[in-house]
């Protein structure tokens, strides 16, 4: 139903699986937005939307997450789940755009906590900005590219691992994933 998501365009079947299957929704009715950046808040929420959003009781993980917000149970469910940890200040950040590394540390992240294998893991070397990816990101990152979830940038000569995900690449990530551990519908 998005006016902005051309059947050409490569990231077409990628928005419509996260769509028929209720996991990214659009800007509106009929934009989703390809290019608009993704805050942490939402791609939390894509996560707590793939596990049919169970309740969760709140409680005062992250001093910039209160209760009540459209975001809270989702993160609070996210950081329940090992999936997401905040930064050290205390704070999630639910409004920060979210880079590729951080994406592919929730991804990764929550795959372990449902128990799928993560154990295959590839070097990224090749690429030309490997050495940008952070410490705390290099397993999910190897297991991300390893397994076809997240792919270079530029041609496949870049990760990008600091950039910020767009909703295309998020819903071509979220597509991707499902594919891999066979929960395409």
């Amino acid at each position: 139903p998005f006016k902005d998501v051309p059947r050409k365009e490569w990231y077409y079947d990628a928005v419509k699986y996260v769509h028929h299957n209720w996991l990214m929704t659009g800007l509106n009715q009929t934009t989703f937005g390809p290019s608009e950046s993704l805050a942490r808040a939402q791609f939390a929420t894509i996560l707590y939307r793939m596990n049919d959003e169970p309740q969760i009781d709140y409680k005062a993980l992250f001093s910039d997450v209160n209760s009540g917000m459209w975001y809270t149970n989702p993160i609070l469910w996210a950081a329940n789940e090992g999936v997401v940890t905040g930064y050290a200040n205390g704070n999630f950040g639910p409004a920060d755009q979210i880079t590729r590394e951080q994406m592919a540390v929730m991804m990764y992240r929550y795959a372990q906590s449902k128990g799928y294998d993560t154990e295959y893991k590839a070097d990224f070397s090749y690429y030309q900005d490997a050495v940008y990816v952070s410490g705390f990101a290099q397993d999910a990152m190897r297991w991300a590219v390893g397994n076809g979830i997240i792919t270079g940038t530029s041609n496949g000569t870049r990760l990008n691992p600091q950039g910020y995900a767009n909703r295309a690449e998020c819903a071509t990530i979220i597509m991707r994933f499902c594919e891999a551990y066979d929960m395409v519908e």
